[in-house]
């Protein structure tokens, strides 16, 4: 009888044994293929941009203008284009131009803030001609961050492998412990067993369907947490590092649309600018040689036609401000601050909120600290309460900024909630893309701006429905210093 109860015993301890070791290794290798993929996204960013720089270098030293300055000995003519494609080239740091013998002739650096320690340099030699001619570096800029979040990547993964290394030890000792317990107790063992490897196999399949679900790219899986055993405490590690990825491969891909925004924001600047001013002097110089004495009628005609062109005017130099604004927004420089503290300074600061509409506060009695970038993080606050009193109409506006802390995940989470008449469902997936607006004058930058300076804070920000005002809420969620 004793037999005939180990044998089933013995069967039941190595399915126990398949059950508990060899799904982690499957997780394992699933997991692993993610983060082998999202190295290898890093990878092949840094190789296309020294790609990009290679080209943009042999642009810059065929430039038939430089040649020709260079050749003529004329430096001030060269420096003045070396500026020219400094400004144009937001990635360039500067240029040095150096003689055939590897003297350097002149340096023309770019603007203060490509200077700054957060880039590392890529430099790139360009001849200006064949034979005995003067040469180029060209010293580009690429974000260190680039290389610091592969490198923090790798090493998530292998905390995560030892990890896993861990928990199997752990798996096994627990269930040498519960075989030599069951040994003396081998009908209650039996039962209890079954029980328990349908239970676990139940977990870890669940955690298998997730694995593969996220290998195939779906980023929204989170797995249920039950029991308080190391499987539950792998799967609420799964589901953070999934929630991690999520977030951070969103941040990469908004911020690197940004960019391009940016870009394209500075060109149109620049190609609407340049105008502006001769169709101006045009329009002042056509007043002022208008004849006195011409028939009254044409001279309205005239007045008219010149106010309205000066309208326009002013409605383009508006818009190539907002412009130039956007494409020159500066880096998040934070520093620690008392939340509590700013959003005081901050109303204190925008007094002019007072007439246009009843602002309340509701913060907890305490000090969150929080790292902020004092301007842009003004920024952010003023574009919102400037868009819910937009939304609501001045006087009318009524906006609650509530504060709340999350200790156990780190996090602040703002709200600002407001009583206008909220984002229509078909807009609310579109509200943070640069240049979608439903304003009649508005440009369609200032959520953009918003959500560009809310990322490099490390932070979240989204678009709720309120339950107070009916309105719209903004739900900003930033770490907690």
């Amino acid at each position: 009888m004793l037999l005939t109860g180990l044998v089933p015993f013995m069967i039941w301890l190595g399915l126990a044994n398949s059950l508990l070791v060899e799904p982690p290794l499957v997780l394992h290798r699933q997991v692993k293929g993610q983060f082998e993929t999202a190295w290898t996204f890093y990878k092949d960013f840094i190789s296309a941009k020294k790609n990009e720089f290679s080209a943009q270098s042999q642009v810059v030293s065929k430039d038939t203008i430089l040649r020709d300055a260079i050749a003529r000995g004329a430096k001030d003519d060269a420096i003045y284009r070396l500026e020219s494609i400094l400004e144009e080239n937001r990635s360039l740091r500067r240029i040095d131009v150096f003689d055939h013998s590897g003297n350097i002739l002149f340096t023309v650096n770019g603007p203060q803030e490509r200077l700054s320690d957060s880039f590392s340099e890529k430099i790139w030699k360009e001849p200006l001609g064949l034979g005995e001619s003067p040469y180029l570096h060209l010293v580009y800029l690429l974000p260190v961050k680039y290389q610091q979040q592969r490198e923090s990547l790798q090493e998530t993964f292998e905390d995560y492998d030892r990890a896993l290394a861990i928990g199997r030890e752990e798996q096994l000792t627990n269930l040498a412990r519960f075989a030599t317990i069951t040994l003396f107790v081998l009908l209650v063992a039996l039962a209890g067993g079954y029980t328990l490897a349908r239970r676990v196999t139940k977990r870890i399949t669940r955690m298998a369907d997730a694995t593969e679900k996220v290998g195939k790219g779906q980023l929204d899986i989170q797995i249920p947490l039950r029991g308080n055993d190391e499987i539950t405490d792998l799967t609420e590690a799964f589901n953070k590092m999934v929630a991690e990825i999520a977030s951070g491969r969103d941040r990469i891909v908004y911020l690197e649309k940004v960019s391009g925004w940016q870009d394209l924001a500075r060109r149109l600047a620049h190609e609407i600018k340049n105008p502006l001013t001769p169709i101006q002097l045009a329009m002042q110089e056509l007043k002022r040689r208008t004849p006195e004495d011409i028939d009254p009628a044409f001279q309205r005609i005239v007045d008219d036609s010149v106010d309205i062109v000066r309208d326009e005017i002013g409605a383009l130099t508006r818009l190539v401000n907002e412009f130039s604004q956007f494409a020159r927004l500066p880096e998040v420089s934070p520093e620690t601050l008392d939340l509590k503290k700013f959003i005081h300074e901050f109303l204190d600061a925008y007094n002019d909120f007072e007439g246009q509409a009843e602002i309340n506060t509701e913060i907890p009695e305490r000090t969150i600290s929080v790292g902020l970038d004092r301007v842009l993080m003004r920024r952010v606050f003023a574009n919102l309460v400037t868009n819910a009193i937009q939304a609501a109409g001045k006087g009318d506006a009524k906006i609650d900024i509530r504060v709340s802390v999350n200790e156990a995940k780190g996090l602040v989470c703002l709200r600002f909630d407001d009583n206008g008449p909220g984002v229509p469902p078909e807009n609310q997936g579109r509200i943070f893309e640069p240049y979608f607006t439903t304003k009649s004058e508005g440009t369609g930058l200032g959520l953009a701006i918003v959500k560009k300076i809310v990322l490099q804070h490390r932070g979240q920000i989204r678009l709720e429905r309120t339950t107070s005002n009916n309105g719209a809420m903004f739900v900003i969620e930033l770490p907690l210093a």
